[in-house]
């Protein structure tokens, strides 16, 4: 058995292929996969779309235009992860489902990075809070680039991304449950959000608590969502009338827009209390 097996399918005839036909897979997760695929464009809809926003309202904030361009990207090498080989990963072989989720894994590792540190640069801005804000950068690119690490060991070392929890060690062949090292890495990647939200939750505006709210809460529905029905196959979500990981790719983009519109609520609220202050300060 080689060591190196690439194969990738055309994403325009993806749609044509048929199930049973030259594929090692059932017709439930042939749905499935098809269904990721197109789901993820939501995603770059969504940062699109954000983008064009931010740009209208003239928001000046890079870091927030690099996340949605980061985001976006993300959303494009999901769909190559999901269309590469159809989904063949095999132990010891560097095959292109594996190729793909390593540029797909760190493009969401690095959507997971940019985001912690948006918040961080939006939320200490001031003299006083850099130091605060640098130590989050800091350590926040610190397990990144460890987690992008021990994903290279894992794809071009080891030619695998053996499912360490929940998964007992087993294989990353998509029949079996459980997360690998990279996936777990995301998820702490993140975690430092919960400080920045409770350390700086009351120094919002309603409005502006109202839609990191409504963020966290869809965030919180997909994760459930995913995690309880999975992606490999059509469950019995909904029926099965919706596929897991679509609905996760589906409330990611809602996810995506409502913190669009919350950086622009809280840039509006920024101009207005300027505005107050200076007519409070220098009346006409």
């Amino acid at each position: 058995m080689g060591l190196l097996k690439l194969d990738f399918i055309d994403w325009l005839s993806f749609k044509d292929i048929l199930p049973f036909e030259g594929i090692d897979t059932t017709f439930a997760e042939f749905c499935a996969q098809y269904s990721a695929v197109q789901t993820n464009w939501a995603y770059t809809y969504a940062a699109i779309i954000g983008i064009i926003i931010l740009l209208i309202k003239k928001n000046k904030k890079w870091y927030w235009y690099l996340f949605l361009i980061i985001f976006s990207i993300m959303s494009v090498t999901s769909v190559g992860m999901h269309t590469a080989n159809y989904g063949a990963f095999e132990p010891g072989v560097l095959t292109t489902k594996l190729l793909a989720s390593y540029v797909d894994m760190s493009f969401t590792e690095l959507t997971a990075w940019c985001g912690v540190c948006s918040f961080a640069m939006e939320f200490y801005q001031s003299k006083d809070s850099l130091k605060k804000r640098n130590m989050f950068l800091i350590g926040v690119s610190a397990i990144t680039v460890l987690v992008l690490g021990i994903l290279t060991y894992e794809v071009f070392v080891i030619h695998d991304r053996p499912l360490y929890f929940g998964g007992n060690g087993a294989p990353m062949d998509g029949k079996t449950g459980g997360m690998s090292i990279a996936e777990v890495g995301c998820i702490i990647t993140i975690l430092p959000m919960a400080y920045l939200f409770a350390d700086n939750f009351k120094k919002m505006t309603g409005n502006e608590k109202a839609l990191l709210a409504l963020t966290i809460g869809v965030l919180i529905v997909a994760a459930i969502i995913t995690a309880l029905w999975g992606d490999n196959e059509i469950a019995d979500f909904a029926l099965g009338n919706f596929h897991g990981h679509s609905t996760w790719h589906m409330l990611g983009a809602i996810m995506e827009l409502v913190i669009v519109f919350w950086v622009d609520q809280r840039e509006t609220n920024r101009k207005l209390r300027e505005a107050k202050f200076s007519a409070a300060n220098f009346p006409s």
